[in-house]
């Protein structure tokens, strides 16, 4: 196994400032961190004087397309270098897995690959905070100015894997994070508005659709949703409108854990699960998966959608 480094925030900078012709990767079936970071590197990098390009394995979702304004997509590699962010392990790569080999990765997960030079703090909230540690070096070594356009990125990014602030990932590092990039002039309110508070009709129709299939295992300490396939044809719904569904089921009160299993449309079945102290990680790293103590996902090996539920609970059930 090839031996990377881990880098400090400075080195991260440094490396950074070497690209020549920097591609950011983001991680598939992106999300509002992925998306947010991935943006606000682009910006770090063309700020630096290089001509970026982001790309990702799946379309980034719509309620999401405000941070990519401006913003050049390729899926032509060639002669570019990959810096990817959010992405702890190869298989989050998605399509692009064994496409493109990123020469750096930054990322917060405890549970993960390297498959690059690294910089990577496993306790920070999200991949937007372990960006502005390398914003403060290359800032202190003069080659950026953070601005309004940049703080709204980070902040997004932050935000989003935060559930706006509600998590218990947000500790006094995140909020000392935010408040500087909130001086810096955004919009917060309208940024959150859009995070969390701007949906299609198909997300809203989704999120009604969990509920309705909502339930619970372990004398209702854990809550389940199960996504199939014929259950998004019949409601004209595509897997992406599901993006959102485990805080659905989180809502429930009284659950220690809980998790959501989508049917893809290869018939792979695609779990993310979260707790609220349980380690969750442990649970999908069995299955090549990886994330957080509280929150994770993984994709599960089974014949039919309900088996793969089993086999959760059961794991569940020995934590």
């Amino acid at each position: 196994m090839t031996d990377f480094k881990a880098l400090s925030p400075l080195e991260c900078a440094e490396r950074l400032l070497e690209v020549k012709k920097p591609l950011v990767v983001m991680h598939q079936r992106p999300d509002g961190d992925t998306v947010g970071s991935g943006a606000a590197l682009c910006k770090i990098l063309e700020r630096l004087g290089k001509k970026v390009y982001y790309t990702c394995a799946d379309e980034i979702p719509s309620r999401l397309k405000f941070l990519t304004e401006g913003l050049e997509f390729t899926d032509n590699y060639e002669g570019l270098e990959a810096v990817s962010i959010d992405v702890a392990s190869p298989s989050q790569l998605g399509s692009l897995e064994g496409k493109l080999f990123p020469i750096l990765m930054l990322d917060h997960h405890a549970k993960g690959t390297p498959f690059a030079d690294n910089f990577i703090i496993p306790d920070a909230s999200s991949a937007g905070e372990v960006l502005y540690r390398v914003v403060l070096e290359l800032e202190k070594m003069g080659k950026i100015t953070p601005d309004k356009e940049l703080a709204s990125l980070l902040y997004a990014s932050i935000s989003s894997d935060t559930g706006g602030f509600i998590f218990s990932s947000a500790k006094e590092g995140t909020h000392l994070a935010a408040a500087r990039l909130i001086s810096l002039g955004i919009d917060s309110a309208e940024i959150n508005r859009l995070l969390f508070n701007s949906k299609s009709i198909e997300q809203i129709k989704a999120e009604g659709a969990t509920a309705a299939c909502l339930k619970t295992a372990l004398s209702g300490r854990v809550s389940y949703a199960l996504i199939s396939k014929k259950m998004r044809e019949e409601l004209s719904l595509p897997f992406s409108a599901f993006e959102c569904s485990i805080d659905v089921v989180r809502a429930l009160e009284g659950i220690e854990c809980c998790f959501v299993i989508k049917e893809t449309d290869d018939n792979k079945f695609k779990a993310s699960l979260r707790s609220s102290g349980k380690n969750v990680a442990d649970i999908a790293a069995r299955h090549g998966g990886g994330g957080h103590i509280r929150a994770a996902g993984c994709a599960v090996e089974a014949d039919s959608i309900e088996e793969a539920a089993e086999i959760l609970i059961k794991e569940l059930s020995e934590i």
